[in-house]
């Protein structure tokens, strides 16, 4: 079986904390609890994780999951290649965004506004700094309707983060915008 990011989250959940049903499980993980029995049965088979008692009350067992020293390793070797995938992916996204950013430099459209979420706003501003882009963001707002309180000669293009170009024209129409200055940034 190979194991997966649903297989970590579980793994992960049982390392952090005191887990006695699998539906409990279920509900801090957000997977099914079908798939947290179906993973929980593989790994009592391979050993990562045991049932152990915790209550000695004769009328009623408590028992809670437990992970053995190899369902430690394995969640550790499933940390560092998630953390691996994740970063090599975080890489492309930052490859395909300079390479947006330098077309639009190309057009001399230096003067930028970002409309979307803060996070990716931050994201734009250090790889136009990290790659000596000839560009400036100079505003933000996270809704496109924030891009009625600037003055449309103040920037040369808005990126929009979400949406297509057919959305950009849509916008442009609405806010009264000149047509190609609102484009998206994927």
């Amino acid at each position: 079986m190979k194991l997966t990011e649903n297989h970590f989250r579980i793994l992960d959940t049982l390392y952090r904390q005191e887990i006695s049903t699998q539906r409990q499980l279920a509900e801090q993980t957000g997977i099914s609890l079908g798939q947290v029995n179906y993973v929980i049965k593989s790994f009592l088979e391979k050993g990562l994780v045991k049932i152990g008692n915790f209550r000695k009350n004769p009328h009623k067992i408590g028992y809670v999951y437990l992970l053995t020293p190899k369902g430690i390793e394995a969640k550790s070797r499933l940390a560092a290649r998630f953390v691996m995938t994740k970063l090599k992916e975080y890489n492309e996204i930052r490859e395909k965004l300079a390479d947006r950013l330098s077309a639009i430099e190309g057009k001399n459209q230096t003067r930028i506004i970002f409309i979307g979420p803060a996070v990716v706003k931050e994201l734009v501003d250090s790889t136009i700094r990290e790659n000596s882009l000839n560009l400036a963001l100079i505003g933000h707002c996270p809704s496109w309707r924030g891009l009625k309180d600037y003055d449309p000669d103040s920037f040369d293009t808005a990126l929009l983060f979400e949406g297509s170009s057919k959305d950009a024209r849509r916008i442009e129409q609405q806010i009264e915008l000149a047509s190609g200055k609102l484009v998206p940034l994927w």
